[in-house]
């Protein structure tokens, strides 16, 4: 593969010819006045006015002679022109390099930090100096580039590190009851059948981590499964609410306020999100709670409002909840609580759907969580 000029020498043989041209254009018109000027200048002829000072010697005629010297010395002020190009051509060689250099210097400064960048160190910044030109506009969203990778990066790990902590958890109760059961030579039959119900509970807590997991991979990649189509968000609301419900055995008291309201989106995902939302509400809760759900309308938006007491949320953590993993102290049903995934899902979702999510403690305990999106 025959490799291709550098930049820099791609500039400098752009300089040299714009150069090269404009002089040679500058040299033709001059010649060509000049010229000009000396064929007028030997062709001139003297008319005699009637009335005039006869005295007055005439011009004296050009002579063959004087117009071969005015040939030569145009001749040799073309040759002199046409070297004085050339040197100035070759000139402007080393002087295009030389420019062309200083312009790509800050390109090379950042190629050079750049490679100096890997996985181990993101925090690092090309953070070029100098007038604020193009170049610098370049580096500066480089810079900014690298702080949404950092962050994406270190997130990344966060979780990875705690799902195989969540995910070790149950795998570790599981081993636990099954080796506990089988080591027992003269276990009966509901000993074993207890260590089972223990593993087969702890194999569906780590499924449900792996589910919402996926879910939140799907959500947070950003890639839809096609174009969005109009959600019924009412009924995806009445439908997580009746589901929470029929699980509370009438512990809970209920209230809910829902009127017609259509989104753009993908269905699976929101009725995933919404359902999170009063599931997070039931189980975050105290016995006798109350568990207040609003579905509203305003003009290019529309709002899910999910509100529920329990205890008190302090307002510097609410922000943390949103976490992977993140749970709020002295569950209700502690025993059968969720995963930890419940509004990391529901705040990926939002802005997968260009919404946002927003948590706001109560102060007499519980939290207030509303989901807005973007009305069709």
């Amino acid at each position: 593969m025959r490799r291709s000029l550098s930049v820099r020498w791609r500039l400098t043989i752009a300089y040299t010819v714009i150069i090269a041209v404009s002089g040679a254009v500058l040299l033709t018109l001059v010649y060509g006045l000049v010229t000009g000027g000396e064929v007028q200048s030997g062709s001139q002829t003297t008319q005699r006015t009637p009335g005039t000072d006869t005295d007055v010697p005439p011009p004296e005629p050009v002579g063959p002679g004087a117009r071969d010297d005015d040939r030569s010395d145009g001749a040799q002020l073309a040759q002199s022109s046409w070297l004085a190009l050339a040197l100035v051509t070759a000139a402007s060689v080393g002087i295009g390099w030389v420019v062309a250099g200083r312009l790509l210097a800050p390109v090379h400064t950042i190629t050079a930090r750049a490679r100096r960048i890997s996985a181990d160190s993101l925090d690092e910044r090309i953070a070029l100096g100098g007038p604020r030109d193009e170049l610098r506009a370049l580096a500066d969203t480089f810079d900014a580039l690298l702080g949404r990778v950092q962050s994406t990066v270190t997130s990344e790990r966060r979780l990875v590190a705690t799902m195989s902590h969540e995910l070790r958890t149950p795998l570790a109760n599981q081993q636990a009851a099954l080796d506990v059961a089988l080591a027992d030579p003269a276990a009966d039959a509901d000993e074993l059948r207890a260590a089972a119900t223990t593993a087969l509970d702890q194999s569906r807590r780590a499924a449900r981590t792996i589910d919402a997991l996926l879910v939140l991979a799907r959500a947070q990649s950003g890639e839809a499964t096609g174009p969005p189509v109009p959600v019924d968000l009412r009924a995806a609301v009445a439908d997580a609410v009746d589901q929470a419900r029929s699980a509370d055995d009438d512990v809970l008291t209920w209230d809910v306020h829902l009127v017609p309201a259509t989104v753009p989106g993908e269905p699976d995902l929101l009725a995933r999100a919404v359902a999170n939302l009063v599931d997070n509400a039931a189980h975050h809760n105290v016995p006798d709670g109350r568990v207040l759900v609003t579905v509203a309308v305003e003009p290019g938006t529309a709002r899910v409002a999910v509100e529920n007491t329990g205890p008190i949320v302090a307002p510097d953590a609410a922000a943390d909840l949103v976490l992977p993993f993140r749970r709020a102290a002295a569950d209700r049903t502690a025993a059968v609580g969720g995963v930890g995934l419940g509004l990391t899902v529901v705040q990926a979702v939002a802005e997968h759907h260009g919404g946002r999510l927003v948590l706001t403690p109560r102060p007499d305990g519980g939290l207030v969580a509303e989901l807005t999106l973007p009305g069709p």
